[in-house]
């Protein structure tokens, strides 16, 4: 964090209270906190109509998107079980609407 060292420094620390936020400010602050999750999530339903057309089977979406997972830290971030559910889910998804 940058203080503007001319200004109130307690403002400034005040205003970083989440406490004090109002509900948009605490939701932008999470959907900027969870922006990673949010584009695995877009990029394995991308993925499992790949799927789905043919282009990549499951295995290869599997390990894309699993490698994609262990270079940006989501497994240690969100957990291996919620990560593989969005892989599981994007598929299966595709999948259906595929049937």
């Amino acid at each position: 964090m940058t203080l503007n060292l001319e200004s109130d420094i307690t403002e400034q620390v005040r205003a970083l209270d989440p406490a004090k936020w109002s509900t948009l400010q605490t939701e932008i602050c999470l959907n900027i906190a969870h922006a990673e999750v949010y584009a695995f999530t877009v990029e394995a339903e991308h993925v499992a109509q790949l799927v789905r057309l043919g282009f990549l089977d499951r295995a290869a979406a599997a390990d894309h998107l699993h490698t994609a997972a262990i270079y940006n830290r989501l497994y240690l971030e969100y957990g291996t079980e919620a990560i593989q559910k969005i892989m599981a889910d994007a598929i299966a998804g595709a999948l259906a609407g595929a049937a």
